[in-house]
């Protein structure tokens, strides 16, 4: 079902722009629209001291018929290497991550099929949160730009919102920008290995017993 922005939707189905945009607001403390190119709307969104952009492509301007959504977020500042993105597309779950010269971006993108479900909804942005916090896990331990094939990450307004630079305290002292977005005691956790952090394991992908599917678990202490 996830795919790139196609920048045009040819399929059937489609949701209503009003409903995803009361799920945003129902769901995170910011919501604001930051960006519009043709049928494609770009809404920054704040989460616990991540900023990113949530972008809806509409089957033409206006109709209030969504048939692609997308995620975005950018990264600028981190000490990220080529290995550590690797090591983050193998854990991550819908999004795909990728580096714009030293900056890091993290991309996911749908094309909407069936009726519109909250609970489908839900879903989908619990698994964006998954992977935003597999991101900030995997660039707090520290090939080619696939920005062209998202429309959204083109628009100056979208990168400048979804950027997050790396955090530090007065005086200079940096800020665990993790342990903010999860909360102190969801972030002393690390991806489990037996998983990698998918939460799920095998072939018809049953839950990961180690993890019960969170793809987390316990810090081991040294």
């Amino acid at each position: 079902m996830f795919r790139w922005f196609s920048g045009a939707g040819g399929g059937e189905a489609a949701w209503p722009l009003e409903r995803i945009l009361n799920a945003l607001k129902a769901r995170y403390e910011s919501v604001e629209t930051v960006g519009e190119d043709g049928p494609i709307t770009v809404f920054g969104v704040q989460d616990h001291g991540v900023n990113f952009v949530v972008a809806v492509v509409e089957t033409a301007p206006g109709s209030g018929k969504v048939v692609e959504v997308g995620f975005l977020a950018r990264f600028v500042g981190f000490p990220v290497t080529v290995q550590v993105v690797e090591q983050l597309n193998r854990n991550l779950h819908i999004a795909v991550a990728t580096l714009e010269g030293s900056d890091l971006f993290l991309m996911a993108g749908l094309q909407v099929s069936g009726a519109y479900d909250d609970g489908k909804f839900a879903a989908i942005i619990e698994a964006w949160r998954r992977d935003l916090a597999v991101a900030l896990h995997g660039i707090g331990d520290a090939q080619t730009s696939m920005i062209k094939a998202f429309p959204a990450a083109r628009l100056a307004s979208a990168r400048q919102f979804a950027t997050n630079a790396a955090p530090q305290e007065a005086g200079g002292a940096p800020i665990d920008i993790l342990s903010n977005f999860l909360g102190a005691k969801a972030a002393a956790k690390e991806i489990c290995d037996q998983c990698d952090g998918r939460g799920k394991r095998g072939l018809i992908a049953r839950m990961c017993e180690e993890c019960d599917g969170e793809g987390f678990i316990a810090a081991r202490r040294l």
